[in-house]
């Protein structure tokens, strides 16, 4: 339990400069209009607490919400240059009701009046410097006339912000962002710090796009709570960090691409995962083991290929040798053939001799085969030779002896064909084998070359584990260290660290206030204390002694009570902002009722002790102010829900 903040100092009324008289802005009038002649509503404000109240009639069972609260906060909004003050569907609802409808407001910014006009139908929309809205009606639009207060106030207050807004703002949206700030949308519930604006209510803001680091930095601009150093060091690492992020997915991408590869490997050389790649005590690490199983791959023998060459050359020897053994047993079976025939023939004319001499009964010459006997008597009258049968009988013998002879040389020619034969069919044979053992050895040389190729491509799988552990070793020692892209970062973000250890200094009379208004506030013991870091600026109650108030209640306090010393700063030019600010139904983001009523009180309390009063705070509620406020000048204006005519438009939209 949070003990009392005794040393909280007291919130004193603020205290304007010297030479104040009203806040250098604030909204001095606002209007609305069926058409430049009718007037629907013409509400007239004031510096200082301005009350805009739809008394609760739940008891009567009628809302209090619908009277058009916010349609009235948006406008003023609008009128100050917001870019849309209504929905699509809302203004088609007043255009129908009001097609020529529009809202002005009287906008004082250091004592000199602007009215700008805001149309919900097709009529222009215009800035003029005038002294009234019926000035700027009768006046009308001129060609060049501003279509917004932005350019002008942002003049007015933020020109020591050039060059210091973050660049997803830009210059030209400065008061566009701030006036989110100072204007939340009721829809956001007055949930955080930094959420101003809800996409529900489709604004054109510029503060629905930005992230939590813009708007804060634009908070801390404001509130004189930043630095030119952390400034640029903030953008300059917000720039960075996208960098450093999509360098670190890219990282952590190769990183599980490098976690695959090495479960692999220490599936290779069978390890768990408790294997690194050096070697510890106990064991070897994965660059040891690559080696080692390269040098065992580089040892194993390659098989020596058949000799192929040899059987070849052999087989050529052998067809030679055949083919010479076939044509010289050629030749031996033509020359037995001839000399077997040529004895045929001898033997045939010696066994006619034989026959002619002795066996037949008339023997004839066998010159002019006259018979012998003839012959021998009356002698030849052919042959001048007398016929020699001894000489004949020579002659058969010596024929039967050539063709004897002729048969043994046949005989000698035959047998070596039958050698010439053999030595072929050995010739065919081995020939047969070369054959065989050439097939053997195709089959042998295929084997050895897939053996080969298979010790070779161990050899080179085993270079590219080891090849590939090297690398895996190099990178992830590379990925250890971190980036150049992430030591500056680093660096940048230790100077933003420091400017917000700075800024925490700066911010020190802010905190004071809040705590001295959370302690005036909040009676019965609380303590605010404000802390800004890496995380953003975050805004804290502590309260004791009441234990009903609840979490919603107590985060929707905070924000009340810090824009309120943003306000309360503002009016006493302690920071760079408008003294400014519109809450539409706090009390509906749960603030406790008689915390809401002191509320009142307390800002009451500012303005009736500061003269003059240099703030303005425009507060919607369905909630009753305390007696004493609705009689009073700060009411300036009560609606109702029902009947329609007491509603904002005095029509149902």
């Amino acid at each position: 339990m949070a003990q009392v903040d005794l040393f909280a100092p007291e919130l004193k009324p603020p205290v304007a400069p010297a030479d104040r008289r009203e806040p250098r802005l604030w909204v001095r009038r606002v209007a609305l209009f069926a058409d430049p002649s009718t007037s629907i509503r013409d509400i007239p404000l004031r510096p200082g607490l301005n009350i805009i109240w739809t008394p609760d009639m739940s008891s009567s069972g009628a809302l209090a919400h619908g009277s058009g609260k916010t349609t009235l906060c948006r406008l003023i909004r609008g009128c100050l240059g917001e870019a849309h003050f209504a929905t699509p569907e809302q203004k088609l609802r007043m255009m129908r009701h009001y097609p020529n409808g529009f809202a002005a407001a009287e906008v004082m910014i250091d004592g000199v009046c602007w009215v700008a006009f805001r149309h919900w139908g097709l009529a222009r929309d215009y800035v003029v410097r005038c002294d009234s809205i019926e000035e700027g009606l009768t006046r009308g639009w001129v060609e060049g006339d501003l279509t917004s207060l932005d350019e002008v106030i942002t003049r007015a207050f933020f020109e020591s912000f050039a060059g210091q807004a973050p660049a997803d703002v830009g210059e030209d949206r400065i008061w566009d962002v701030l006036r989110a700030w100072l204007t939340r949308d009721q829809e956001c519930r007055l949930s955080d710090i930094l959420d101003w604006r809800s996409s529900k209510t489709e604004t054109g803001s510029r503060a629905q796009q930005l992230g939590a680091a813009s708007k804060l930095a634009m908070m801390r601009l404001a509130l004189r709570a930043i630095d030119a150093d952390e400034r640029k060091a903030a953008e300059e690492a917000q720039k960075l960090s996208k960098a450093v992020d999509a360098e670190r997915k890219r990282t952590d991408a190769k990183k599980l691409l490098r976690d695959e590869e090495l479960a692999e490997l220490r599936r290779e050389f069978g390890v768990d995962e408790s294997v690194g790649f050096e070697d510890d005590l106990e064991r070897k690490g994965l660059i040891s083991l690559a080696e080692a199983a390269l040098q065992e791959a580089m040892r194993a023998e390659l098989p020596l290929a058949p000799d192929y060459a040899g059987l070849l050359a052999r087989s050529e020897t052998l067809n030679e040798e055949r083919q010479g053994l076939v044509d010289e047993r050629a030749a031996a079976t033509l020359a037995a053939s001839e000399k077997r025939l040529e004895a045929g023939h001898l033997r045939s004319e010696a066994e006619i001799g034989v026959m002619d001499l002795s066996v037949a009964p008339v023997r004839v010459c066998p010159v002019c085969k006259v018979p012998v006997d003839q012959v021998l008597v009356d002698g030849c009258k052919i042959s001048s030779e007398p016929c020699d049968t001894t000489k004949l009988r020579k002659d058969i013998s010596d024929k039967r002896n050539k063709a004897q002879n002729l048969e043994q040389e046949a005989g000698g020619a035959e047998q070596q064909v039958q050698r010439l034969t053999a030595r072929i069919q050995q010739i065919d044979d081995a020939l047969g084998q070369i054959k065989r053992d050439q097939e053997q050895a195709e089959k042998r040389k295929e084997a050895v070359e897939q053996a080969r190729e298979e010790i070779l491509d161990g050899i080179v799988h085993q270079r590219q584990c080891l090849d590939q552990v090297r690398r895996l070793s190099q990178a992830t020692a590379e990925n250890n260290e971190p980036s150049a892209s992430q030591l500056r970062l680093d660096v940048l973000r230790a100077q933003v660290k420091a400017g917000q250890e700075r800024a925490q200094k700066a911010l020190g009379d802010v905190e004071q206030r809040f705590r001295g208004f959370v302690a005036q506030w909040l009676q019965g013991g609380a303590e605010g204390k404000l802390h800004l870091d890496g995380n953003g600026l975050r805004a804290d109650v502590q309260f004791s002694g009441r234990g009903e108030i609840s979490t919603a209640a107590l985060d929707s306090l905070k924000i009340v009570a810090f824009d309120l010393v943003a306000l309360h700063m503002a009016a006493e030019d302690k920071v760079t902002l408008p003294a400014f600010l519109i809450h539409d139904s706090p009390r509906e983001a749960d603030l406790d009722a008689a915390l809401y009523r002191r509320l009142f009180e307390f800002v009451v309390g500012w303005e009736s002790e500061s003269s003059p009063c240099s703030f303005q705070y425009i507060v919607t509620t369905t909630t009753a102010p305390p007696d004493f406020l609705q009689d009073g000048p700060q009411m300036r204006l009560e609606m109702h829900s029902t009947p329609s005519s007491e509603r904002l438009f005095k029509v149902d939209l």
